[in-house]
């Protein structure tokens, strides 16, 4: 495989964009962007090669960027009322690059800002910086400049309660796990309507991993207001939601 430079400079990679939508009616209200590789590598393989060659934030920033050019500017979008999700590492977060990155996002995407959500990357290898008082001081960096926040696979990977009180996220995206046979777990719809409960006046829960009819009318019935998963769209080229 090409180092991850080479990866970059060639361009060997593209991103699809999976709708959310806004429960039960399914009105889209955004979509995240997802980075696929133009070689057989899967994305997990591509982050996990630019770790092992100490070029994790090279990536991780240049896949944003490409990402917010594609939905914003190369498309031409006309409606800027969607939200766009781009997935970050809690390590970019906290390297001493990231407030000049910021700033390049601020001058090329300024009028887009509002609308652009930056959804934390649950990486079990990346535990320890969730504790990094730095990385919660960014983050509020972050929202205090306009910047939406989202926490991914709450219930399932590093996000614990006390994070979710002190980060104060604008979105709780809760694990697919709970998505999965919702409609015949007593116990998952608990933990469901717990998160509901809790996100009233606080953020918008987004149940990810939504792919059945059933487990979709369940969610809508407990108090869920946006979900993501095959049932309500797969992650497409751009082109196939414009």
């Amino acid at each position: 495989m090409e180092s991850i430079t080479e990866v970059i400079e060639n361009k060997q990679f593209y991103h699809v964009f999976q709708p959310i939508c806004h429960l039960p009616e399914k009105k889209v209200i955004g979509y995240e962007a997802l980075i696929r590789s133009l070689s057989p590598i899967g994305p997990e393989a591509l982050f996990q090669k630019a770790i092992e060659q100490n070029r994790l934030f090279e990536l991780d920033t240049f896949s944003i960027l490409h990402a917010l050019q594609t939905f914003f500017v190369s498309h031409q979008r006309q409606d800027k009322s969607v939200f766009l999700f781009v997935n970050i590492y809690p390590s970019t977060i906290v390297e001493d690059q990231f407030p000049a990155f910021v700033d390049n996002i601020l001058s090329r995407f300024r009028p887009f800002l509002s609308k652009i959500v930056l959804e934390i990357n649950e990486s079990a290898a990346e535990r320890k910086i969730w504790m990094n008082p730095l990385f919660t001081r960014r983050i509020g960096m972050l929202r205090k400049i306009g910047f939406m926040i989202a926490l991914d696979d709450v219930g399932e990977g590093t996000t614990s309660f006390r994070k979710i009180v002190e980060i104060s996220p604008d979105f709780i995206k809760m694990d697919k796990f709970f998505a999965d046979g919702l409609e015949a777990s007593v116990k998952k719809q608990k933990i469901v309507r717990l998160l509901v409960e809790y996100c009233q006046g606080e953020a918008e829960l987004i149940l990810e991993g939504i792919e059945h009819a059933t487990d979709f009318s369940r969610a809508a019935v407990l108090g869920v207001t946006m979900g993501q998963g095959y049932y309500l769209g797969k992650p497409e080229r751009l082109k196939s939601y414009t």
